[in-house]
């Protein structure tokens, strides 16, 4: 029964630690005619200019590894939207009094509360002018916020989001 406790709490632990991320893509579209990219020329990403150089370093690295190439004059802009909350810190002390059907109890929440980033990715055909393919991901950033872990945080986040482009063709 202890062992079966354990592995659940790790199970729910891990499980609260992911980045969330959805996706949506125009079905119509055939993805492998994309092979340039440039960022959207006026990107205003939401993001101080550290974490901004940080996050488009992570995404341009990416990038070339799914075989893309960085041009100025490309087929599809990427451009990047964010917006940063807090929520209440997941760690709590419990309080119980009482014993038997009779317990009365609760829990107060301890320590700063998390630090979220939710970041929007557009990919948006140039020519047409035209969103292409989206990912939305909302993360709890590290609270060391050290540059490494920064930088770390960010290629982490954009892994995530990449994982799923291009889209499988369905058949």
């Amino acid at each position: 029964m202890m062992k079966k406790l354990i592995a659940i709490t790790c199970l729910c632990l891990v499980a609260c630690g992911t980045a969330h991320v959805a996706y949506d893509y125009d079905e119509t579209i055939d993805f492998s005619s994309y092979k340039t990219y440039n960022y959207y020329p006026n990107l205003k990403s939401g993001l101080n200019q550290l974490d901004t150089k940080r996050l488009l370093a992570a995404t341009d690295s990416l990038l070339e590894s799914k075989g893309f190439r960085k041009a100025n004059t490309p087929a599809m802009y990427v451009n990047f939207k964010s917006r940063t909350y807090e929520t209440q810190s997941r760690n709590s002390v419990g309080i119980g009094i009482g014993s038997g059907p009779l317990v009365i109890g609760g829990s107060v929440p301890v320590g700063v509360p998390d630090q979220h980033i939710q970041l929007t990715m557009d990919f948006v055909d140039v020519k047409k002018d035209e969103l292409i393919w989206q990912a939305e991901i909302d993360d709890v950033q590290n609270s060391k916020n050290t540059p490494e872990n920064r930088k770390a945080f960010f290629e982490v986040m954009m892994d995530k989001a990449l994982s799923k482009y291009p889209p499988s063709k369905k058949k």
